[in-house]
């Protein structure tokens, strides 16, 4: 009886053991299975680089044994295509990086090889420009801006549109359009120069090329659709400045008649006062004759001022001679004065019947001598400022006699007559010396004498000087 005892505890035994060993069993196959997931990330630093310069992509895989392989793929703008960049094998720690260099905004994509697991990230490339202003002769500004750009893109022959405005808060206005110019196969300049006012300016351009889409653009300005820059400047005061124009000005409100005065500064702007009044003309005229008939000389073929010629240029400049500029003004005519004119810009003149009765402002007179080099052909040139710096010394009062003392070279002429006001007395010179050339035109009618007017014009010249 033992023995049976024994053996169905023994059996019972196994049999406990058999059930708990299938009850484990089908627990075991009920608990799903916890497999871990890889994945990876990328990111770029920085997330905005200026064209040229490297970006570093770096990420971590996690889920996956260390030295797993990582293909890295780009899409530059405008994101059409990928192509493979590189592949690396991570670290110990999981962790990969590399260096690319893009040259437009691009799309980058990491993949852990051999799964699905994958990143992304973008790099905006910020469009590499130099801009360069600076101050010209005669009040103008030069605004530069060199564009560095791949050598597929074709950048030149664009429309570029430009704003300027005057001071830190003036409103911009149109300045004459440009086109962009190819430089190099990798750059594209553009440019402008443009006469601004004296003092601060800001300048705006915006011009549309193939691809600008591909750039950060930070200094585009508002409204532009394309790629755009802004910045600024200065420009100088010429000479004489403001503060002598002043002075000049409130000298000339101390004197008795009609009156006017205008500068043509070293920065070839202009002021004064009443500039654009007109006045009888009287001898001033007679640089214009003398310069339409140099011109008249050169259509013709010659070159050098012949005997006869000088025979009435002469005396009609150095003496002032009225006989001498008849004979003259009989050659040219009305026809060759308002040529003169026309050259030199002038916006007041006219002429009705003889030249002495021309008409003239401060303002024509002084654009005039001020451009005279330029209006004169080149093989008279000498000869012309031979005669307007030699004039007879009894003729040389007024702007030659206060700026010769001041280490002026000065070419000018005067006028005078009675009129129904009184007396007039003009004169318009141009000076050079100490690095500067501007030029005076100072108009007087109505003076008591002829030695009133000539104070008049001493004095504002003093002023100015």
């Amino acid at each position: 009886m033992r023995v049976v005892w024994r053996g169905f505890a023994g059996g019972l035994g196994v049999l406990l053991v058999l059930l708990l060993l299938s009850a484990s069993g089908a627990a075991h196959r009920l608990r799903p299975r916890l497999i871990a997931t890889p994945t990876i990330t990328l990111r770029a630093a920085p997330a905005r680089v200026i064209a040229g310069r490297a970006v570093t992509l770096s990420g971590t895989v996690s889920g996956e044994p260390t030295q797993s392989t990582v293909q890295l793929y780009k899409s530059p703008y405008p994101y059409t295509t990928s192509t493979p960049l590189k592949t690396v094998t991570t670290s110990s720690s999981g962790s990969y990086s590399l260096t690319d260099t893009p040259d437009r905004s691009t799309r980058y994509k990491a993949v852990l090889v051999g799964t699905t697991a994958s990143a992304q990230t973008s790099v905006g490339v910020i469009v590499h420009s130099v801009a360069k202003v600076k101050a010209q002769t005669l009040g103008r500004a030069r605004v530069t801006i060199v564009v560095f750009h791949p050598a597929d893109l074709k950048w030149n022959g664009a429309h570029a549109r430009w704003w300027f405005g005057h001071g830190r808060h003036g409103a911009f206005k149109h300045a004459p359009a440009t086109h962009t110019e190819k430089l190099s196969q990798y750059a594209t300049v553009l440019w402008t120069s443009i006469a601004l006012p004296a003092g601060h300016y800001r300048w705006r351009v915006c011009f549309e090329v193939p691809g600008s889409g591909g750039f950060v653009n930070p200094r585009r300005p508002h409204g532009c659709a394309g790629l755009g820059f802004y910045g600024g400047g200065y420009l100088p005061n010429g000479f004489p400045g403001p503060g002598a124009v002043a002075r000049a000005a409130h000298y000339l409100g101390s004197r008795a008649g009609r009156l006017a005065f205008a500068v043509l500064d070293t920065e070839d702007r202009i002021s004064g006062v009443n500039i654009h009044w007109r006045f009888v003309s009287a001898s001033v005229v007679k640089a214009m004759l003398l310069v339409a008939y140099l011109r008249r000389l050169h259509d013709r073929g010659q070159h050098y001022v012949d005997g006869y010629s000088n025979s009435f240029l002469y005396p009609m400049i150095n003496v002032s001679d009225n006989n001498a500029a008849t004979q003259c003004w009989s050659i040219v005519g009305d026809s060759g004065l308002y040529a003169v004119a026309h050259a030199a810009h002038m916006t007041d003149f006219s002429i009705v019947g003889i030249w002495a009765n021309a008409q003239i402002s401060a303002a024509d007179q002084a654009k005039f001598f001020f451009e005279m080099d330029s209006i004169i052909p080149h093989e008279f040139v000498s000869y012309a400022r031979r005669l307007l710096s030699t004039i007879a010394a009894y003729e040389s009062w007024g702007i030659p006699a206060i700026a010769r003392a001041r280490g002026y070279q000065v070419f000018f002429k005067g006028g005078w007559r009675p009129t129904n006001l009184g007396q007039l007395v003009h004169q318009v010179g141009r000076l050079e010396g100490h690095h500067q050339l501007f030029s005076i035109a100072v108009m007087t009618d109505g003076d008591p004498s002829m030695g009133y007017g000539i104070d008049t014009i001493q004095g504002v010249t003093a002023s100015l000087l």
